[in-house]
């Protein structure tokens, strides 16, 4: 199975953190914040991954031309029609997951690779989104993305402002490859943006199932696209740094 990362965001949120590069550039707390969604997929026992590029694509793909360095192979593929939305990117990465299902995981986030172990235990046929009981801070549980849920775990509504929910989005997905057709069907019938989340919304809209992966046992897992984010993320990481040292 191949993984997807959607790196085509301006970092308008973490202005001037970044006013000159990607916030996917942006130091945290030491490092590029891509490498840390990277190093998952490599430890999960990917061995392809593709990097969805938008707009300042020469950074990260100048950046990212030495995949050795990571162990895995790194393919750039730049999304022309990334200012319509995160769900665009789907097609941008077409050519290289090709037949196959994929999981995809959005940038801005920080996670470790064993979120992506139960993605690879779901059936054919099934999409997938990550989500998480744990409505910490770093996963935006006061202005995150809200899932509620059925008896069955399969996702009913989704949005910012529902009164009644269950988890929140952790921007991580298993899509089977005709979510392609899904994707032109919303595409026809919707003018402007299309974000993963409108995506999400199509399929639940049209009786297709869309499962969720509680990934709340996690020890840590950020989403930094905003300063109390950010600043967030630096204080996990920093002391997760420590605590593996201390064990080492």
């Amino acid at each position: 199975m191949k993984g997807v990362i959607v790196a085509t965001g301006l970092g308008q949120y973490l202005s001037p953190l970044a006013v000159h590069l990607l916030k996917l550039s942006t130091s945290v707390p030491e490092r590029p914040l891509i490498d840390y969604a990277i190093e998952a997929f490599v430890n999960a026992g990917f061995e392809e991954l593709g990097v969805v590029l938008g707009p300042n694509e020469e950074i990260l793909r100048a950046y990212l031309q030495d995949s050795a360095r990571y162990g895995i192979a790194i393919y750039c593929l730049y999304n022309p029609w990334y200012a319509r939305g995160s769900a665009t990117s789907l097609y941008a990465a077409q050519p290289f997951v090709g037949g196959e299902s994929f999981v995809l995981a959005l940038a801005d986030r920080i996670f470790p690779p064993h979120i992506l172990f139960p993605l690879l235990a779901y059936p054919w046929q099934t999409h997938v989104m990550c989500v998480t009981r744990r409505h910490k801070k770093g996963f935006g549980g006061h202005n995150g993305i809200k899932v509620q849920l059925d008896a069955q775990g399969r996702v009913q509504h989704i949005g910012k402002r529902l009164p009644h929910w269950h988890a929140v989005d952790a921007g991580i997905f298993l899509f089977q490859p005709y979510i392609l057709h899904d994707l032109s069907y919303l595409l026809r019938h919707r003018a402007g943006q299309c974000s993963l989340i409108h995506l999400a919304r199509s399929l639940i809209a049209r009786c297709q199932d869309l499962f969720a992966c509680d990934v709340s046992h996690t020890c840590y897992a950020a989403q930094v696209d905003q300063r109390d984010h950010f600043n967030y993320t630096q204080q996990v990481l920093s002391v997760r740094l420590v605590q593996e040292e201390f064990v080492a």
